[in-house]
């Protein structure tokens, strides 16, 4: 059923911010960026982000369940290609193979800490 989602424990937003967070490289993305005045580039950035989120997002509630469902990241990495996902398709395939990744943990965001690492706590059987 469109916009539904396999049962995954963390959320798609949780999971495609940690794929951005990890997997997206700005500089190889959006070389223009070195030529910005320093007063203009983080905006350019975290909107730029912000808009890649949600547009994989979108992307993946329309046409991305029967991937996340067979654990596919080529199949969704060509789906997000084909729904308007303009990245490399090397660091796409990455991002998706840890969208999927981040979808099987049993984990809850907690916070991202100053020196730019992310806290979540998880649940674990030994």
């Amino acid at each position: 059923m469109e916009g539904q989602l396999p049962n995954t424990h963390m959320s798609i937003d949780a999971c495609i911010a940690h794929a951005i967070h990890h997997d997206l490289d700005i500089l190889e993305t959006l070389p223009d960026v070195t030529g910005l005045p320093m007063e203009e580039l983080e905006s350019y950035i975290e909107n730029y982000v912000v808009s890649i989120h949600q547009t994989i997002r979108d992307a993946i509630l329309q046409y991305g369940e029967p991937y996340l469902r067979s654990k596919d990241s080529a199949g969704l990495c060509a789906t997000l290609i084909q729904n308007g996902i303009h990245l490399p398709p090397r660091m796409l395939l990455k991002m998706c193979r840890t969208i999927l990744k981040m979808s099987e943990l049993d984990a809850k965001f907690i916070l991202d800490t100053e020196d730019g690492k992310t806290l979540y706590f998880m649940k674990m059987s030994v």
